[in-house]
């Protein structure tokens, strides 16, 4: 601004300046004015107490093992199919009642019928036949203008029979018995060993009290580190479930092995989560 535009307005620069005068003291008031309100003590430890988390583990072994296996056969007369997969069927439920399984621990109930859908044993792209020599290609002992689409409507529709059998086992060492017996039936597929705890509900309990103690040597720390002391427990919330998902170990033998396999189960851990509360001595 310069001092010809300052004399030829006097009235409204000084209005100006005494308007940012006056919004100045204002910020400034409003600026002491929130420091008198908030309290000495807005960043110090409050009485409300100290909540942490802790988690707790319990390792067990496997005692309860289940292996499914599939039994598939494939024809054109389910009949037969059904007599073929029968005969596997109870000689691998045989395999299991001579280890002692009793028969509630068997399930042979789940069967699947299908058709296949074949391709067509000759593949004709495209053929020329001369008018005057008609009738003299022949395609499945037929005239190539009786049959020019459905080539092989007269066979049967080609089947596919199968079974499942789940076996569970109270022993790892019947589970290699098991095995190599079935090996010799020819099963069509055996699926991966799955293992788990009967008693996991009580191990779980053992892994929620170990988060609890967990938890509160954790929240000792934390607040004699900050010169207070933990008064009495408040609240304890589960925040983990028994809920799992099996194990799984692949079934593999060969039945030409010069000696024969142990399997190994190795263990699971199981593990609890828990959030706790305290409050503070004063």
């Amino acid at each position: 601004m310069n001092l010809l535009s300052l004399i030829r307005s006097p009235r409204s620069h000084l209005l100006n300046l005494n308007l940012n005068l006056n919004q100045k003291k204002i910020v400034s008031c409003s600026t002491l004015l929130v420091c008198l309100l908030l309290p000495t003590k807005a960043f110090s430890f409050d009485g409300a107490g100290i909540e942490v988390s802790g988690q707790g583990s319990v390792i067990v072994i496997p005692d309860q093992f289940s292996l499914t296996l599939t039994i598939t056969e494939r024809g054109r007369v389910p009949s037969k199919l059904k007599a073929l997969v029968d005969k596997k069927s109870n000689s691998v439920v045989n395999a299991a009642k001579n280890l002692s399984v009793k028969e509630k621990n068997i399930t042979s109930a789940r069967v699947n019928l299908r058709i296949i859908k074949e391709k067509p044993s000759i593949q004709v792209h495209g053929i020329e036949v001369n008018k005057a020599r008609q009738g003299s290609v022949y395609i499945d002992g037929q005239s190539i203008n009786k049959q020019t689409t459905n080539v092989n409507e007269h066979k049967r529709p080609l089947f596919e029979l199968s079974r499942q059998i789940t076996v569970k086992f109270n022993k790892i060492d019947d589970y290699d018995s098991f095995l190599t017996q079935i090996i010799k039936i020819n099963v069509s597929h055996i699926s991966a060993l799955s293992m788990s705890v009967e008693g996991r509900d009580e191990y779980y309990q053992q892994a929620l009290l170990k988060a609890v103690s967990h938890a509160e040597k954790k929240a000792q720390r934390m607040v004699k580190q900050a010169g207070r002391e933990i008064e009495k427990l408040e609240f304890i919330r589960e925040q983990s479930s028994n809920h799992y998902r099996p194990m799984y170990a692949e079934a593999m033998m060969s039945d030409a092995s010069p000696r024969s396999h142990s399997s190994l189960t190795g263990s699971q851990t199981i593990t609890a989560t828990v959030s706790v509360k305290f409050s503070l001595k004063d």
